[in-house]
């Protein structure tokens, strides 16, 4: 006998699949433990020895009719967990109806469990598992309703449990709220339990937490325990969007379930564990089961647990907990390489990469971000399945209108509270926000709350002002053809959503340059365009010259600077030749008399495709 833990969907979705009865044939943590099929006998008279007896009555029975999966469990594990083994790779699974049995039977369950609240008003186990029932059920309502009629049960899992069941609606904020009431009634060992992050995060995160954590009983924390665990859920949120951090109260959701789960039956038959609890904590819990059937009538079924299909790992590695202004984009990507944590957010399960523009215009005293919008094109494993997206139906967010957002977190701000600017009306757009010098962490989001999608760009980010009589080069923006704009604030509306243009297509490149007007002078341009995606053969044949090196295509010309102070805008149409498909680096070089020369440089993509004008 052994517990496996299964990937049975694409690299986000982890399954838990527990072997009963027989031998684990692929390599993988073998459990030492048997399933636990005994049936509790309850005291007469004792209602949380009768709540425990049909709890584990519904468990018992629910396997026999949950649906059958022939594929077997096998393969490598990409990662042990105690007694489980984890596979992350490519699945069918998606969640289907509950079979009507058990929805009957749980109906029946919570219907005992009730009637058996009221003679124990003060058990807090059985209201945890009317809560908890009620949420496995999909009705939030009741579960809160529930849990805010908590009698006489411990104020912190009261608070916790009413927590657990605003997440659960989508109330975030007001989770947010229980959450640190539950955390301020509860003993010291279990806040810091729940609070300092274990599981879910990098060894570097763990070990900067651990740091700050001593420093706090040294008294010389910097910073703090506090503020590098705000800062921490801060980056993990995923849309600065939406009111509250769901991703944070979805940890502390998490361990509200470990609680609940730890003393009671589970459909796996086997006692509950630090595996089970660190996996629960990290990839939270099942939203689906499924049964394989054994070769010996005498064994269980195997039982698999399945999680979100479309779960993604949104918390920051510790190097951006560091240096939040210098992290990549790929480090604050919700991606599913590095999954030592999985969530979905249950108004944006697909929220994907975002491939907008993110310029800077530098000005004296600080600058203008500006940023470009789009909703990515669903591209995940089922999208063109012929099944049904559960976790894509509009719901109660049918007919909420698009949004898009920009917003900026300053590092050395201890509040960690972003700022920004938001439109309602369409995923697509361009916005602009005026920051002072420093270091931010930059979010460029959009956001479909019919389709549950969005798409975002989040990466750090260094403010630079313009300096007074030195030449200062914006960053490029990409604009339609056609258009002859006289200011930033003027072109924003018909700036290009996205950096890939087709292979014939028209386009501007628009700038800024500050720090000049203090005197009569002339500017001279050079604008190329050139291939970014040499391979390194080519590279080396060119250099030996048994291949002709690519030229670019540019031109030069120059102009009168301004006469007076401030930033000037301008803005060139390109109409290249047909490129191949491939990337292209555009550099403009901006050079003045007795000063240093100046130089951007945007890559785009030229994919293929018919011309757009």
């Amino acid at each position: 006998m052994g517990a496996v833990v299964r990937v049975a969907s694409r690299a986000s979705a982890l399954a838990l699949a527990l072997l009963l009865g027989v031998p684990v044939a692929a390599p993988a943590q073998v459990s030492d433990a048997p399933p636990d099929t005994s049936a509790p006998v309850p005291d007469p008279g004792d209602a949380l020895s009768a709540a425990r007896a049909a709890q584990a009555r519904f468990e018992r029975r629910r396997t026999r009719y949950l649906p059958l999966e022939y594929t077997p469990s096998g393969g490598n594990c990409d990662e042990h967990v105690g007694r489980f083994c984890t596979w992350y790779g490519e699945g069918e699974w998606f969640p289907v109806p509950e079979d009507e049995h058990i929805v009957a039977m749980r109906t029946e369950l919570l219907t005992e469990l009730d009637a058996l609240q009221a003679e124990a008003p003060a058990s807090g186990w059985i209201l945890g598992q009317r809560v908890w029932y009620r949420s496995e059920a999909g009705d939030w309502a009741a579960a809160l309703e529930a849990a805010r009629r908590c009698g006489d049960a411990e104020g912190w899992w009261c608070a916790a449990l009413e927590g657990f069941a605003l997440h659960g609606s989508g109330r975030y904020r007001a989770s947010e709220a229980a959450f640190a009431r539950s955390l301020a009634l509860m003993d010291e060992e279990r806040r810091v339990r729940w609070s300092v992050l274990r599981w879910p995060i990098d060894d570097d995160a763990r070990e900067l937490l651990e740091d700050a954590a001593e420093g706090e009983a040294r008294s010389d924390a910097d910073p703090t325990l506090s503020a590098l665990l705000d800062r921490l859920w801060t980056l993990a949120d995923p849309l600065f969007l939406l009111p509250g951090n769901d991703r944070r109260t979805a940890h502390f959701a998490r361990w509200t379930v470990v609680e609940l789960r730890e003393d009671a039956r589970n459909p796996f038959h086997i006692s509950w564990g630090d595996d089970l609890a660190e996996l629960n904590v990290r990839h939270g819990w099942e939203l689906g089961w499924e049964r394989s059937p054994t070769r010996s009538f005498t064994s269980l079924d195997y039982v698999i647990g399945h999680k979100h299909p479309e779960g993604r790992d949104y918390m920051p590695p510790g190097s951006a907990l560091l240096d939040p202004g210098g992290t990549s984009e790929e480090d604050l990507r919700a991606d599913r390489r590095r999954p030592r944590s999985l969530y979905a957010p249950a108004y944006a399960p697909v929220l994907l990469p975002m491939d907008g523009q993110l310029a800077v215009f530098p000005r004296v005293g600080g600058a203008v971000v500006v940023a470009t919008h789009h909703l990515p094109a669903d591209t995940t494993f089922h999208a063109d399945h012929d099944h049904p997206l559960p976790w894509l139906e509009p719901g109660d967010q049918a007919g909420q209108p698009d949004r898009i957002g920009l917003f900026l977190l300053p590092v050395d701000d201890r509040t960690g509270r972003p700022f920004g600017v938001h439109r309602v009306g369409s995923a697509e757009g361009a916005l602009l926000l005026r920051a002072d010098e420093g270091a931010y962490v930059v979010s460029a989001e959009s956001w479909s709350p019919s389709l549950r999608r969005a798409g975002r760009t989040r990466r750090g980010l260094r403010v630079h002002g313009a300096v007074e009589d030195v030449a200062t080069l914006s960053d490029l923006v990409l604009l339609r053809p056609g258009v002859d704009p006289s200011s930033l604030e003027e072109a924003l509306p018909n700036a290009l959503p996205r950096t890939t243009l087709t292979r014939h297509e028209r386009f501007t490149v628009a700038w800024e340059v500050a720090g000049l007007g203090f005197r009569p002078e002339t500017l001279e341009f050079e604008i190329s365009v050139d291939r970014a995606d040499r391979s390194v053969f080519r590279k080396v044949g060119e250099f030996l010259r048994l291949a002709d090196a690519p030229r670019p295509l540019g031109l030069a010309w120059r102009e009168p600077a301004a006469n007076r102070p401030g930033p000037t805008f301008h803005a060139i149409e390109l109409d290249l030749p047909p490129l191949d498909a491939g990337r292209y680096r555009v550099r403009l070089v901006l050079r003045t008399a007795g000063r240093s020369s100046a130089e951007r440089v945007l890559e785009v993509t030229v994919a293929d495709g018919p011309p757009t004008r």
